[in-house]
């Protein structure tokens, strides 16, 4: 029997990508008792080597209406299987710096990574301040996780493309200057995703680089989080890594440990 080398490759999120999304609902949970969020919009809704369109979940499930730009459908099959198909709409966005939709329309507008990786990151979040009535937000890598130096070097010394975008946005204060300079004042910043390991990539980030790198439209993904959602009930060893991030782990050892952070701003 021929393969069918035209049928898109199977990829399952592993563990630790579970384990971020973990870490951004409780980021989420923390906001919205915190901030008058009912609106959201997702700009846009892609994925960071991993399944786009599902990072905003846990505001649907949370009550937020959620509108995401430029979702794609397996994403959105993972909405619809959890019962939230009422809980988001879809806008199709051309150009992200430039976008025909309505100004001060939503209570946060936000983006999971991909936006940090381009070369045009402050006119995009121009734009996102432009039709946010309340708050932006953007989650970014941690350049000060000890893993950092290390990916560096891996894609060095593979010749392997860095295309995990603008290093400058990797830094929190670049990125709250940033912010200033879209004419909005950061208000929050968090650490998150500290799961007890540094963030290197390992033999999975190569085999990605060298097998469709970071277009995931190339995958058709599996999402061990959406079965977690469905049961109620996560695993014993993510519920403790969870309980030892949430405790009071000095700031120092959440930056060298840390994966991820956020800005939120209000414009």
């Amino acid at each position: 029997m021929t393969r069918d080398t035209t049928a898109p490759a199977r990829e399952r999120e592993p563990y630790g990508i579970t384990y971020d999304r973990l870490r951004l609902d409780l980021v989420f949970q923390d906001l919205l008792s915190r901030y008058p969020i009912q609106s959201v919009l997702e700009y846009p809704a892609e994925g960071a080597k991993a399944m786009p369109s599902i990072y905003s979940l846990a505001l649907g499930a949370l009550g937020c209406d959620v509108t995401l730009v430029n979702p794609s459908e397996q994403g959105l099959d993972v909405w619809r299987d959890l019962g939230l198909e009422d809980r988001f709409s879809v806008v199709e966005v051309d150009d992200l710096t430039a976008s025909d939709l309505d100004a001060d329309r939503y209570d946060l507008v936000w983006n999971f990574v991909s936006v940090g990786f381009r070369t045009d990151f402050d006119r995009i979040l121009a734009e996102m301040s432009r039709v946010s009535r309340r708050y932006v937000m953007t989650v970014h890598c941690n350049a000060y996780n000890l893993g950092y130096p290390w990916h560096h070097f891996l894609h060095w010394a593979l010749g392997l493309e860095w295309t995990h975008g603008e290093t400058d946005y990797f830094w929190p204060h670049k990125v709250r200057g940033a912010y200033r300079d879209a004419g909005a004042e950061p208000i929050d910043f968090g650490l998150f995703d500290m799961p007890g390991w540094p963030d290197p990539p390992g033999f999975r980030d190569v085999r990605l680089h060298l097998n469709g790198g970071d277009d995931v439209e190339v995958f058709e993904w599996s999402a061990p989080i959406a079965k977690y959602y469905g049961k109620g009930k996560l695993p014993p060893l993510m519920n403790m890594l969870s309980s030892v991030e949430s405790s009071r782990v000095p700031r120092p050892i959440r930056y060298l440990f840390s994966h991820l952070f956020y800005v939120l701003a209000r414009v």
